[in-house]
């Protein structure tokens, strides 16, 4: 994750003597790369301890494992473009590489967010699934549908309903043996974190594709949580870089799904790209 972006996103949520190394941080980036934990909390009035449970807060195991973090954004901000999706200089060059380097830039980001070990709990939870159900709506509803199509060419029985009414209606009767995967960037989204309450109540798993943030409604009840990082930029560009970040998610789950038994699955899409294909002879 980029660490300024999340401690930017989270500022809210740290206490008074915490928002002081966030402050510290934010203004003095390189400074504290060769600092110890006592000098951290020297030059912040906080203390060592402080500032060991800071860099614990927003999700490093060690101080040290934080530095390395903010050493690897920083080199990223050096390199960064400037480039912006509704501002400055859109000949078609600037557009194509502009795109090229964003999608670069997310999906960095996105591996240095997601936890490998929760991914791999999602895939062996999903490959187990009899049914899995599928709850988002919005543009994180397009993530979703993109895994529906993904699944079903396989033979994976998998539900998703575009009427929000029906998704909730639908998470009240899940059955054992049922899988949730629940998509929210924001965490926030109403209708989906009822899904997933209502799985939860019944002991469903649930798996949450969300952005990564120390208070987050849809990560607090899921069982599995897989994190997208926060972007701060542009409101379209926002949007964009979400969906690309969730939808590598989706190919990373389907890929993990698929390894145990890749022929069965070769085959399977063989069968159904080629069912298409009579159809648009017939079409044609």
């Amino acid at each position: 994750m980029n660490i300024f972006n999340f401690i930017k996103q989270n500022y809210e949520s740290f206490t008074d003597r915490e928002k002081l190394i966030a402050d510290y941080l934010l203004t003095n980036k390189k400074s504290i790369l060769g600092m110890s934990a006592k000098e951290i909390g020297n030059v912040t009035n906080t203390s060592a301890p402080t500032v060991v449970r800071f860099s614990k807060k927003i999700g490093f195991n060690t101080l040290n494992e934080m530095k390395l973090q903010l050493s690897i954004d920083l080199n990223a901000e050096d390199e960064a473009s400037d480039f912006e999706y509704l501002a400055g200089d859109l000949s078609v060059k600037n557009i194509m590489y502009g795109i090229k380097n964003s999608i670069d830039a997310i999906m960095n980001q996105t591996i240095s967010v997601l936890k490998e070990e929760e991914l791999e709990k999602a895939i062996n939870t999903l490959n187990k699934a009899k049914k899995i159900y599928i709850f988002s709506v919005g543009s994180s509803a397009l993530v979703g549908k993109d895994f529906y199509y993904k699944l079903s060419r396989i033979n994976k029985v998998c539900i998703s309903h575009e009427d929000t009414h029906l998704q909730i209606t639908s998470s009240a009767i899940l059955e054992k043996g049922d899988v949730v995967i629940a998509i929210s960037y924001s965490g926030q989204t109403k209708e989906v974190n009822i899904c997933a309450e209502n799985a939860k109540r019944q002991g469903i798993p649930v798996i949450a594709i969300t952005k990564a943030s120390i208070h987050n409604p849809l990560a607090e009840i899921a069982d599995i949580v897989l994190n997208v990082p926060f972007v701060e930029k542009s409101l379209r560009e926002g949007a964009m870089s979400s969906r690309i970040s969730q939808l590598a998610v989706i190919d990373m789950l389907f890929i993990g799904m698929a390894r145990n038994n890749l022929k069965k699955v070769e085959e399977q899409l063989r069968l159904t790209r080629k069912a298409v294909e009579e159809l648009k002879e017939i079409e044609s």
